[in-house]
């Protein structure tokens, strides 16, 4: 009996830090992100291929350079959704291990579509592992929908 009451608490505290390493995993990628396209920019500006003036409205920027700002724009569009999602499932208690492995689904495809869009860039299969990420994240909010419907919250 007591090993049942140690896998019990034991469980909450592993999901939420499983959760909530999911929220920084992605973090991380938004800042690799941004040091990427800072260093891209720099490397441009060395060579000559962008002036002080590009980054007034930030326009004509060359391809190798405007491929990392879209990767860091891509990271506040539907992550920032996954952000909140993941805190009110934390929040309302709606959280589960389908959740958790939901989520770190979606973090990693995000982590292959950055890889994808910085490297080869091939835009369909860039576009197929977006829609697996948002599958993931319809699953997400899904799951979370569903356990709130039938939570026992007031």
């Amino acid at each position: 009996m007591d090993v049942l009451l140690f896998i019990y608490d034991f469980y909450p505290a592993w999901l939420i830090k499983l959760l909530c390493l999911a929220v920084a995993a992605l973090m991380v990628l938004t800042i690799h992100a941004y040091m990427t396209m800072a260093n891209a920019r720099l490397a441009a500006a060395k060579a000559g291929k962008v002036t002080a003036d590009t980054y007034k409205a930030t326009t004509n920027e060359p391809d190798e350079v405007a491929v990392f700002a879209r990767a860091v724009a891509n990271l506040f569009e539907m992550p920032v959704m996954f952000y909140a999602l993941v805190i009110m499932s934390l929040t309302v208690g709606t959280a589960s291990w389908i959740t958790v492995i939901l989520a770190w689904a979606y973090v990693i495809l995000r982590f292959i579509h950055f890889k994808e869009l910085t490297s080869s860039n091939d835009v369909l299969r860039r576009r197929k592992i977006f829609f697996y990420s948002t599958y993931a994240f319809m699953a997400l909010l899904a799951e979370f929908v569903i356990a709130l419907l039938f939570s026992s919250l007031v």
